[in-house]
C-alpha cells in the first residue's frame, strides 16, 4: 500500500502590477505577512519534497515560508505548475480582457477567458490543465509515496482540483482560491482523498491550532 500526500500553496499577494493581468509574467509578490508564514511553516509536513513553479512569485513564497522554519529534502523547480500563458493579453487591464473576450465571444464569468481558447501568443486553460496533470503524474511515478509540497498559482491548483477528483478542466474554474491558501489532496494507492481546499493560515490563526484536525 502506497500513500503520497500533495499540499498545494497558492503564491503570496501580487503588487506592483497596478491592476492588470499578468498570467505567467514574472511580476513580485509581498511576502511582509511574517504571522502567516509562521502559520504556514506549521500547517505544512517537514522533509517532504517541494517543489515551486519557476515565477519569482512562488520561489519568494517559499522562501518566506523556509525563513519562518518550514523544512523540507528535495526541491526543484517545475515550470509545469506555472501559471496560464495569455500571451499579448499579458499586462491589459482587467477591464480591458473582459472587454475584449466579450468582443470575440470567449468571455468566462470565473476564468480570464473560454478555458478551451487560446490567447493570441499563449496557451489555454486546457491546455494549462493538461501540462499539470502531467506534472503531478511524473511525480507520483517517481515518488511514489511521501509528502509532496507544491508552491504554484491560482490556476494550476483549480486544475489539480480538477486532476483529484477525475473532473472536467472547466468544472473547479469557480473555486475560489486565495493567496497563501493551502489544499491537500492524498492519493492511497493511486485513489484520491480530498482532505481540504483553499485553508487559509488567517484563519487558522484566529481558530486557535484548529490546524491540527486537517494534518
Amino acid at each position: 500500500m502506497s500513500e503520497i500526500r500533495f499540499w498545494w500553496v497558492r503564491h503570496a499577494p501580487v503588487i506592483g502590477n497596478n491592476g492588470c493581468c499578468y498570467g505567467n509574467n514574472d511580476v513580485d509578490c509581498d511576502v511582509s505577512d511574517i504571522e502567516s508564514y509562521k502559520i504556514l511553516a506549521d500547517i505544512l509536513p517537514k522533509n517532504s519534497y517541494t517543489y515551486s513553479s519557476h515565477l519569482t512569485r512562488t520561489i519568494k513564497t517559499m522562501e518566506a515560508s523556509i525563513k519562518e522554519g518550514f523544512k523540507y529534502q528535495d526541491y526543484k523547480i517545475e515550470k509545469n505548475f506555472g501559471e496560464q500563458n495569455l500571451g499579448e493579453w499579458q499586462g491589459l487591464k482587467y477591464e480591458k480582457l473582459a472587454e475584449t473576450t466579450k468582443e470575440l465571444n470567449v468571455f468566462h464569468p470565473t476564468w480570464l477567458c473560454d478555458p478551451k481558447y487560446s490567447p493570441p501568443g499563449g496557451e489555454s486553460y486546457n491546455n494549462l490543465f493538461n501540462r499539470v496533470s502531467s506534472g503531478i503524474q511524473d511525480i507520483m511515478e517517481s515518488r511514489k509515496e511521501g509528502d509532496i509540497v507544491i508552491f504554484s498559482h491560482g490556476g494550476p491548483i483549480k486544475a489539480a482540483i480538477a486532476h483529484a477528483i477525475k473532473a472536467e478542466p472547466d468544472y473547479t474554474l469557480s473555486f475560489w482560491i486565495d493567496n497563501l491558501a493551502v489544499s491537500r489532496f492524498d492519493f492511497l494507492d493511486g485513489v484520491c482523498r480530498v482532505r481540504f481546499i483553499n485553508l487559509l493560515p488567517k484563519i487558522i490563526y484566529n481558530s486557535s491550532n484548529t490546524y491540527e484536525r486537517f494534518i
